[in-house]
């Protein structure tokens, strides 16, 4: 049996367009393949890491047998971490799983319910660590007795410098949504004793500091029926939660009475938990106190400080506010990172507000810090001082809080 021309004809264009097709096929392919490397290459596509984390650094040669050993495996490290597009390809996987299968590629970032993240630790080598010592989770009798002994110290020396001094330990998101964690982190803390109330107690219980530690979980456990004490996507303390903690500080604790009532405007900022998944935007509804409108100027920064401005800037996270008449009394705020969400608020009932926090003062030297305790507590005088951590800062009480009141002795 023959075939006709046309048959001939027909045959050898379908075997043309296999033919292109493969090697289409073949040069996609392989371009897939070397993309990445002449990307990497090349270095102008590559722009600076989007991961939150130090990446393996470009291994040197060996120069002994054992170096030679584990040259392949740092070679293959650094390769890895950066390859070509890795920083697109690691915005997009975050993008898909995040968005399509609701799960987080983070291991210090846990999803919870109906659109709550928590942040779980500071570390991502002890991821849950937080939210662990929240719960209870390997936290032993003689671990809370030394949280007291720490903390008690620190207060008994904060009043002994101002009398007039308090401790707020801000319940975190874990412990005031603790309904949202998922199922299983949930079975998982109902076996432990929650940490922080009954060190709480035990605080209060000590002479002189009955009424110094504001611990005001039931009340903020109450206010999320009606608001968003802390908002589904971020760590810290922000957005409109704050405020009334703020109110019920001032009034409850340090019975100050309102000097003015701050509006406020809504807008978008970025989450703080954005770090943590690259590729994903994370933006926070925030009601912005409108300062200029109730007369008081909110300034945030080193330039806020010309008192002391050195000190100001190795700081860095430092904020003032002062009522245009400066009429009303004065008060600093000493934190860490929890106080910046608070400390515009007290404005509302004090002439003037310092906030300080103390997650850098390690950086300042011994003359520094003392200098730095005397501008503080004696030039500029507050009349009262509130001391704001979050509550799992009593964990390493002394990393940081001590320091400050320490100077100088």
């Amino acid at each position: 049996m023959t075939m006709s021309n046309s048959s001939i004809t027909s045959l050898q264009a379908t075997m043309k367009k296999r033919l292109y097709g493969r090697i289409i096929f073949i040069i996609a392919f392989f371009g897939i393949l070397l993309t990445p490397a002449l990307v990497h290459l090349s270095g102008k596509l590559q722009g600076p890491s989007i991961e939150n984390r130090a990446l393996a650094s470009k291994p040197v040669l060996p120069k002994t047998f054992a170096e030679s050993l584990k040259f392949p495996a740092l070679v293959d490290a650094y390769l890895n971490d950066h390859f070509g597009l890795r920083n697109n390809l690691v915005a997009w996987n975050n993008k898909l799983r995040y968005h399509v299968l609701g799960d987080i590629n983070a291991v210090q970032l846990t999803a919870g319910k109906d659109g709550y993240i928590f942040f779980n630790s500071h570390a991502a080598n002890t991821p849950l660590a937080m939210i662990h010592f929240l719960c209870g989770k390997n936290v032993s009798e003689k671990d809370r007795a030394e949280i007291v002994r720490t903390a008690s110290g620190f207060m008994h020396m904060a009043v002994q410098l101002k009398p007039e001094s308090y401790l707020l330990l801000v319940p975190t998101k874990p412990v005031v949504y603790a309904d949202k964690l998922p199922d299983w982190l949930q079975q998982q803390c109902a076996q432990y004793t929650p940490s922080l109330p009954g060190v709480v107690a035990t605080l209060k219980s000590l002479p002189g500091l009955k009424d110094k530690i504001i611990y005001p979980l039931t009340e903020m456990q109450t206010l999320k029926k009606s608001m968003a004490v802390f908002p589904k996507n971020t760590f810290h303390w922000t957005g409109d939660g704050p405020e009334p903690v703020a109110q019920l500080v001032a009034e409850n604790y340090l019975h100050r009475k309102r000097l003015t009532t701050l509006t406020s405007n809504l807008h978008d900022v970025a989450s703080d938990i954005q770090q943590f998944l690259p590729g994903v935007a994370l933006t926070v509804p925030t009601h912005d106190p409108d300062y200029a409108k109730a007369g008081i100027t909110a300034c945030l920064g080193v330039a806020c400080f010309p008192e002391f401005v050195d000190t100001a800037e190795k700081i860095g996270d430092v904020s003032r506010y002062r009522h245009s008449n400066r009429q009303g009394p004065k008060l600093l705020v000493i934190s860490d990172s929890f106080g910046q969400g608070i400390a515009g608020f007290f404005s509302e009932y004090y002439g003037e507000v310092w906030h300080i926090s103390l997650n850098s003062i390690n950086q300042l030297s011994d003359k520094e810090q003392a200098r730095f305790k005397q501008i503080l507590l004696n030039e500029y005088a507050p009349d009262q001082v509130l001391y704001v951590f979050h509550d799992a800062a009593v964990s390493y009480f002394e990393r940081n809080s001590s320091t400050l009141l320490n100077a100088g002795q």
